[in-house]
């Protein structure tokens, strides 16, 4: 009988603290909360047309399958070490952002604070290139500006704005 391969979550010690503390957040005050949620709906009587009492499962349900997947990504997590760099994007010849990126686990990436999947094409990107050099992804174009961890600070980030402008 072949071995399963056992998937490994990649995930720094920040992401894998805070599926931590949501995973105990979600077996304690939540159930509770939703298990109290059940009971008002219940004394509500009349099962079969009961809004609050299927509004209550479904919370219920959502929130068994989320204490499952947390605990599958706490039990497979490989903790790594996080990579920052200082980022500067240009679109159309104008440099338009400028921004402390961190290279994170798949499982804790957030675009919009630019934590970036290590698996990324964009992180895959980075990964070949150095200080002041400059890479392209489809129409936007990028320069690492810092990739030393030491000087990855706001005050450096600042900096680079200012001089992006």
């Amino acid at each position: 009988m072949a071995e399963e391969a056992q998937v490994v979550n990649e995930m720094t010690q920040e992401g894998y603290n805070e599926k931590v503390n949501e995973l105990n957040e979600r077996k304690n005050e939540k159930r509770n909360a939703i298990s109290e949620q059940i009971k008002y709906a219940k004394s509500l009587g009349d099962f079969s047309e009961n809004a609050e009492l299927d509004a209550a499962k479904e919370a219920e349900n959502e929130n068994e399958k989320a204490i499952l997947r947390l605990e599958h990504e706490i039990a497979t997590a490989k903790i790594i070490k996080p990579q920052k760099f200082i980022i500067r994007e240009r679109e159309n010849g104008v440099y338009c952002d400028c921004y402390i990126c961190e290279l994170v686990g798949e499982t804790e990436s957030d675009f919009i604070n630019h934590k970036i999947s290590r698996q990324s094409v964009f992180a895959q990107e980075i990964g070949k290139h150095k200080k002041n050099e400059k890479f392209k992804i489809n129409e936007f174009e990028f320069e690492i500006v810092e990739d030393d961890p030491k000087k990855i600070t706001q005050d450096n980030l600042k900096k680079a704005i200012e001089a992006s402008k």
